[in-house]
This record gives C-alpha cells, sequence and structure tokens, in this order.
C-alpha cells in the first residue's frame, strides 16, 4: 500500500525522516534496488549580529533522515523498515547531472548528458577568523568568531556574476570540520553547515570542489592565541585525535594503522549519507597537499584511500592534490603519485622567489607552461588546482599583491593555463583581503567567461601553439572550428611595473605574420587598455596595446 506519494526532478534531492532506527531502501525505475543509509539530520538556525558576526546554533533533536539523488526518470518506491511506503514521481527537470571526464575528449570535462563543462574556478577554502577582543586596546582573547555564510555570499554573488562556476573548499577547516577530537564523534551542527554552503552554491550556480582534510602533523602542547601568520598556519594544519583513549601521535602513524584508517572511512562515510549524488559537487578531493603528511606512505594510503572513496561518490570525480610543484623533493613525490587512481592530474604552483626551481621565482607564466608540460597526463585532464604569488618559501602572501591594481599577477596565473590544453583556467589562491576581494579583481573573470562561452572544448581537438617577441606573447588554442588567442604585453609584469616602477611600455603599432581564421573578434580585458586587434591576409596589426587582449578567430 502507497502511504504517500511526491514529485521530484532528476538530481534534485529527495530527502526523507524516518523513525529512529528505521533504515530504508529505493527501487529505481529501471528495477534495481538500492539501500538508503540513514544518518541524524541536525537542523540548525543562523542569526547575524550588530558587527555581522555569524552565530550558529542548533534547533530541535536531530531526526534519522535518509536522502538520495534521483538520476533517472519515473516512479521510484521508497520503503522503510517501519512500514512506510512512498512513490517518487521524477521527471526530466532542468539539471545536465553530474561533472565527469569527458567522452569525447579525456583532457576536459563535460555532464553526464554530454553538454561540455569548463570549469573557471577559484580557491574558497575557508572564511576569514575574526579576533575576538578581550576588552583592552589592541588586545586579543585568544578567541575567534567568523562573518561566515554571509562571507561566502558575497564572495559567491560576486564572483558567479562575473561566470565562474566552480569553487574549492576545504571541509576540514574548523568553520566546517565535523570532527571532534574522539574519532568516530561527530557534531551533527557542523554536516549541517556544510548542508548550508552547498545550497548558497547551487543557489549561485557554482559546483564544489570538497577538500576533506589538511591536517599536517600532531600537536597536543601547543596552544595558538593570536592572530598571526604563524599562529593561524598552526591552527589550520594542527589535528588531535583520539580513540578510546589510544591517541595519534604522528602523521606516520595515521596514514599506517588500521585504526585510524577505519575511522577515517567511517566519517567519509558518514558524508556519503548526506552528500553523495548531489550534483552541485563536481569532486571529492582527499586531501589539500597530502604530501606534506608522510611522504613515505603517501601512495600506499591513497592506493588503498582513492578506490574505497570511489565507491562511496561513484557519480563525482575523486582525486587527490599534492603541495607546490617547486623543487626536485616534490617533483620527485609528483612523478611517482598514483595519478592512475584518481580521476585527474592536479598541480600547485606559485611564483616564489624563494624556490629551489629558477623557472618558479621569475615570470608567472613561464612556471605555469612548464608545470602543465611536465605532469600533462594521458587520458585524463589536467588542472592548476593552485596558483598565485607567495613571499619566499610560502611565508606569507606576495609582497606585490598591495601593489597591483591591474591584476597583472592575476591574468598571468588564471588565463595561461587554459592556454596550455589544461582543462580549466588557473584556480588563484588568496581569494580573500589578501589579494582578489581586497583589489576587487573579480571582473578580470568576465573576459574569459566570455571568450569561452559557446565553445565545446571537448569537441573542437585543441591544439596549443605561440608566438613571442620582444614586446608581445601571444598564446593560442587551434581548434576545428575556432582558434582562441590572448595577446599580452611583455613589458606588463611585475618585476617592471610592481618592483621596478617602470612606466608601462605600451605597443604602439606591430604587424605580426601570424595564421588566422577568417572572422576575427576581439574581447577586451582591461577597461584602460584601448588597445586594437586587425587581421587581414595573415597579418596581425596591434594597436596601442597597454596590457593584452583575448580573441576568436573563426575559421569559416
Amino acid at each position: 500500500m502507497i502511504l504517500k506519494r511526491i514529485n521530484a526532478s532528476k538530481y534534485s534531492c529527495v530527502q526523507q525522516s524516518l523513525p529512529d532506527g528505521s533504515a530504508a531502501y529505493v527501487i529505481c525505475p529501471d528495477g534495481t534496488k538500492k539501500e538508503l543509509l540513514p544518518f541524524m539530520d541536525q537542523n540548525i538556525s543562523i542569526q547575524y549580529d550588530e558587527e555581522g558576526i555569524e552565530h550558529i546554533k542548533s534547533v530541535g533533536s536531530p531526526v534519522n533522515t535518509v536522502r538520495f539523488f534521483p538520476d533517472q526518470t519515473g516512479n521510484y518506491e521508497l520503503s522503510a523498515s517501519d512500514g512506510t511506503k512512498i512513490t517518487i514521481s521524477v521527471s526530466e527537470g532542468c539539471s545536465h547531472g553530474y561533472i565527469e571526464v569527458s567522452k569525447k575528449d579525456a583532457r576536459y570535462f563535460a555532464f553526464t548528458d554530454s553538454t561540455p563543462f569548463l570549469p573557471v574556478g577559484i580557491n574558497l577554502a575557508f572564511v576569514s577568523t575574526v579576533g575576538k577582543n578581550n576588552g583592552e586596546e589592541f588586545g586579543l582573547s585568544g578567541e575567534f568568531c567568523y562573518l561566515g555564510l554571509r562571507q561566502y555570499e558575497r564572495w559567491f554573488r560576486s564572483l558567479s556574476n562575473n561566470g565562474v562556476n566552480l569553487a574549492r573548499i576545504w571541509l576540514g577547516h574548523e568553520y566546517f570540520c565535523p570532527d571532534t577530537e574522539e574519532a568516530g564523534v561527530f557534531s551533527l551542527e557542523k554536516f549541517a553547515v556544510i548542508d548550508k554552503i552547498i545550497a548558497l552554491a547551487e543557489k549561485y550556480g557554482i559546483f564544489l570542489k570538497l577538500t576533506i582534510e589538511q591536517f599536517r602533523f600532531f600537536n597536543y602542547d601547543t596552544e595558538a592565541n593570536s592572530n598571526s601568520y604563524a599562529d593561524d598556519v598552526f591552527r589550520k594544519f594542527n589535528k588531535r585525535l583520539y580513540f578510546k583513549g589510544k591517541r595519534c601521535e604522528s602523521s606516520a602513524e595515521w596514514m599506517r594503522d588500521t585504526v585510524w584508517k577505519n575511522a577515517w572511512l567511517q566519517k567519509m562515510k558518514e558524508f556519503s549519507k548526506r552528500f553523495s549524488g548531489n550534483p552541485t559537487i563536481m569532486a571529492i578531493e582527499l586531501w589539500n597537499e597530502m604530501n606534506c603528511m608522510s611522504v613515505e606512505y603517501l601512495n600506499e594510503w591513497n592506493i588503498e584511500m582513492l578506490p574505497k572513496v570511489k565507491e562511496l561518490f561513484p557519480k563525482h570525480l575523486v582525486i587527490n592534490s599534492l603541495g607546490s610543484l617547486d623543487c626536485e623533493d616534490a617533483k620527485k613525490v609528483y612523478m611517482n603519485f598514483c595519478w592512475d587512481k584518481s580521476d585527474i592530474v592536479q598541480i600547485h604552483r606559485y611564483l616564489d622567489q624563494g624556490a629551489q626551481f629558477s623557472v618558479c621565482r621569475n615570470d608567472p607564466i613561464s612556471l605555469l607552461q612548464d608545470g602543465i608540460d611536465l605532469m600533462r597526463p594521458e587520458g585524463k585532464p589536467i588542472l592548476v588546482a593552485e596558483t598565485g604569488a607567495v613571499n619566499n618559501c610560502h611565508s606569507g602572501p606576495f609582497k606585490y599583491y598591495c601593489a597591483d591594481h591591474s591584476g597583472i599577477i592575476f591574468c598571468d596565473m588564471v588565463y595561461t593555463p587554459l592556454f596550455c590544453c589544461a582543462a580549466g583556467c588557473g584556480h588563484i589562491w588568496h581569494w580573500n583581503d589578501r589579494y582578489v576581494e581586497s583589489k576587487n579583481l573579480y571582473h578580470f573573470f568576465a573576459p574569459l567567461t566570455e571568450l569561452c562561452r559557446d565553445i565545446k572544448f571537448d569537441q573542437e581537438n585543441f591544439k596549443n601553439d605561440s608566438y613571442e617577441d620582444d614586446d608581445v606573447r601571444i598564446f593560442l588554442l587551434r581548434g576545428d572550428n575556432v582558434i582562441l588567442g590572448y595577446i599580452r604585453n611583455r613589458h606588463d609584469n611585475w618585476k617592471s611595473v610592481l618592483r621596478d616602477l617602470k612606466n608601462l611600455h605600451e605597443i604602439a603599432g606591430k604587424d605580426i605574420k601570424i595564421e588566422l581564421g577568417q572572422k576575427i573578434f576581439q574581447i577586451n580585458i582591461w577597461d584602460d587598455d584601448k588597445g586594437k586587434i586587425e587581421y587581414k591576409d595573415s597579418i596581425l596589426h596591434i594597436e596601442n596595446l597597454k596590457h593584452g587582449t583575448f580573441f576568436k578567430a573563426y575559421k569559416k
């Protein structure tokens, strides 16, 4: 007997509360039977005080709940052990489905329905901490609070308005992390916060890469009680963990010991019950820069865990990341990592004058070209998942960010990977008051979005090409039907303009012999750049170019 009938659309969330102890299963339209694992769902309220500080509290008692995301049209029959029976009538809806590696060109992404997807992404790893005053002038209490989801909404709104469609978030950060210090005991309130951030991203059309962990060491004796850079780093990367009186002492023990591996998989099952199948999630990333843990057990752990997490998240890309590719030790780890177990290859690479590799110390464009060429995989996409600029050896955000009013570093870091046949743009770090937000650089995503609009990247058979001389660099993606181009004034670089304070040398007039398409359309990037390009008889004419410009050249 059917006790309840509800309507839903394909890929939408279907959620049902059940009496405590009840379990459920669903029979899909094609006849397959799927077990639905229940979880405890905690309702929360979120309030903001006069300062805009977020306050979260639990409302009511947790409720035993099951959730799934139907990926077929037709009738689903949900049955619970308490006798509940529900028919869910699923219509087609408007979602394209899940983001996956394209079946037409494995260098790029597409949705389940074959619609191409080009990630225009950014790191939004965590909210900003606000130190609590202790009542004294300049005094801090050692406690912290957040602007929270309202800060994320400001970021999402600004990014969405300029075409950004992917954000990376650290679920291991204390604002989101459901862990307590006892392995297997979780904060239901934090799971509810993750639900809220996923819903907020969906509202603004932004897909998510969810990074599960970022801790690097175990320290039980030190407390971070200031807002200094060092204490900020300590809070983000320290971990304290117990299990039935046993204390985890090191990252090597955590990666090697069955107790901690089983406890971590239990946590991943809790994530899976709530979030597996949600199409707003592009990827589950196991770790941020996992080679900062014990390198000795890195591959062994990932060879075991990546497939197990894929079983829990079969509809999603399951991936991992390594630290900045800036020295021989890092290169060795990158080259030996089990990328065959990860659905995509990712690199992190920064402009860093303290880096061992000279290519990382000078020119953002060259360091990204070099890194992508080094790690370019066969049969899967590559993404520059973190990029930007840092003071020597990642000792802080780059000292010239504050002077970069024209987004010189941003554009070099974000635009370059696309023209090296990466699967998307470079995903910049320092998204908040340290660079992107404080310099209001969001608008530089808009011309990139316009360049890529209606381009089916996985159907063009793109090949990268380039031209350069003393004045300009020209980057090209040559496709079967269209050529995408990026012209960059070589004199407009961080060393000349930001460090040495030289007057920018404008390209007043230049002719370059180059083969392009029959129709060429220019897309301006910088508001103060009045440069123009024309193309005729295989000659590209550049006039009054200050910074750079995009163009599309159609072959017919």
